[in-house]
């Protein structure tokens, strides 16, 4: 079995968080949404800005996981933007490229750890607090309300677009022995039950490992280390040279993407496409339980 060294600084606790609230190179940034399923097609994430200028962590700024962090001309809903987009963001906002950024956001949690994972890919130092801010609130910690200003600033980075992976390269993985996908949606959906994507089921060869197995859906905290190792060694995946994680939209298949990032593996991409892509695509299998 590989030996892997767990990331543990990608999840900073909220006393890590209080401490720096000062820390010019701390930037915090409010991610929280509203769901509204829209089934079968993919559910709207509807802003909490309103929500946030009443009530949010200190020093926080505000990103929408659609409005500022998806590409609205992509060719499925909730597309990764180009890098420069994100940066423009970012320089928007103060952040430089030096800084550590930490998402938090409401129990919408994949939203968050979908934000974390764009602002990834575009190069940014990007945590995740280990709690959602309703868990932040009943902690009684420190709270701001208003508007947040900042000073813009330039921002460039150095992408990571090898975390990315499209459709024509989970077609070819099909043929790969070595390379495992990873659905991350409920063992429901993987099975072809449930809220589907336009067609019911799942990639063949998929192994299941849900995202809501990952964390505490109450608090937004992941499962410690040594639980999430037993969750995903049980689906059987070590001896891959390549794990692709999928789901719906590309959102939940963030949370278990991070997941497997926080537990040391490497050899990683996300589907961004996922089913909304994929079985549109008439030509692309699915199958069923």
């Amino acid at each position: 079995m590989n030996q892997r060294s767990p990331r543990y600084e990608l999840l900073v606790e909220p006393d890590w968080l209080q401490a720096r609230l000062d820390d010019s190179t701390v930037r915090i940034i409010d991610t929280s949404v509203d769901i509204i399923p829209q089934p079968p097609g993919p559910s709207d994430y509807v802003s909490r800005q309103r929500q946030y200028l009443e009530s949010h962590i200190p020093g926080a700024a505000y990103l929408h996981m659609i409005d500022d962090l998806s590409d609205s001309g992509g060719p499925f809903p909730f597309a990764l933007p180009a890098p420069e987009t994100v940066w423009q963001r970012l320089a928007d906002l103060g952040i430089r490229n030096t800084d550590t950024i930490v998402l938090y956001g409401n129990q919408v949690h994949w939203a968050t750890h979908r934000c974390w994972w764009v602002l990834a890919v575009a190069g940014a130092d990007v945590r995740l607090l280990n709690a959602n801010f309703s868990q932040w609130v009943a902690e009684d910690r420190p709270l701001a309300a208003g508007p947040e200003t900042f000073e813009p600033s330039l921002y460039s980075n150095v992408p990571k677009l090898n975390w990315v992976a499209r459709k024509a390269k989970i077609a070819a993985s099909l043929k790969e022995e070595k390379t495992i996908l990873l659905n991350a949606l409920s063992f429901e959906q993987y099975a072809g039950r449930g809220q589907g994507f336009g067609r019911p089921g799942r990639i063949p060869g998929s192994l299941s490992l849900p995202s809501a197995t990952m964390m505490n859906l109450e608090t937004g905290a992941f499962r410690p280390v040594n639980e999430l190792a037993a969750i995903v060694t049980a689906t059987g995946i070590e001896e891959a040279d390549q794990l692709i994680t999928y789901c719906g939209g590309g959102i939940a298949a963030c949370t278990t993407f991070f997941a497997l990032r926080l537990l040391g593996y490497d050899n990683l991409s996300l589907y961004d496409g996922s089913l909304l892509e994929w079985a549109a695509d008439p030509d692309m299998p699915m199958i069923i339980d």
